[in-house]
């Protein structure tokens, strides 16, 4: 692990997943920064069309909670909303959630959703 914080170097950087459903194509984007357990390391973005044919905007952040050895699974804590554009549309906190590196080199969030994303560069 990097001298500067408890995150594995592969996990560092921007990921990009989205979802398919009735109201249309909603997007992810997830950072992952350096940090230790405590520390606020991922920040995600949602972004997409709402039932009554607006978009909504939600921003959030949670802390580290515990990293495995080598690239072994994250474990991130609860995440707590930091934008809700509409408040309505957007759930002000969030389960906790574990990360995991997959062998194709893709990232697996797990919590009340189950996102596989995509290195953005």
């Amino acid at each position: 692990m990097p001298a500067d914080g408890d995150v594995p170097q592969n996990y560092l950087g921007g990921w990009d997943s989205a979802i398919d459903n009735a109201t249309g194509h909603h997007t992810r984007h997830l950072v992952i920064r350096q940090g230790d357990v405590g520390d606020s390391v991922l920040f995600l973005t949602a972004d997409g069309p709402t039932k009554d044919g607006g978009t909504y905007h939600c921003a959030y952040t949670a802390e580290l909670a515990s990293v495995a050895t080598g690239d072994g699974p994250l474990r991130m804590g609860p995440s707590t909303a930091t934008v809700a554009e509409p408040a309505s549309a957007c759930v002000p906190h969030g389960a906790a959630s574990t990360l995991t590196l997959l062998p194709d080199g893709r990232l697996r969030r797990v919590n009340s959703e189950d996102l596989t994303y995509t290195k953005s560069g």
